[in-house]
């Protein structure tokens, strides 16, 4: 389902996301459609994702996550 949606809308769903994990306390929506709108190819939502998970930003650290991510990123760029 998510496959189908166009790049605007993905940028759309970034945005929010992203407003969201940086200025509200309830994030764990935001992280969910970031990796969403990453696993549908958006490039800046694997690229935010990865730093999130290397820095341990409104997520538990994980490198391993963080790794994924960048790989994703890199893939998509």
């Amino acid at each position: 389902m998510i496959n189908q949606i166009s790049q605007q809308d993905l940028e759309f769903i970034y945005s929010n996301a992203v407003n969201t994990i940086q200025f509200e306390m309830n994030f764990s929506n935001a992280v969910q459609e970031l990796e969403n709108a990453a696993r549908a190819g958006h490039g800046k939502a694997a690229t935010f994702l990865a730093e999130l998970y290397l820095q341990g930003f409104r997520v538990e650290r994980d490198s391993l996550k963080a790794q994924y991510w960048q790989n994703m990123a890199t893939m998509q760029a």
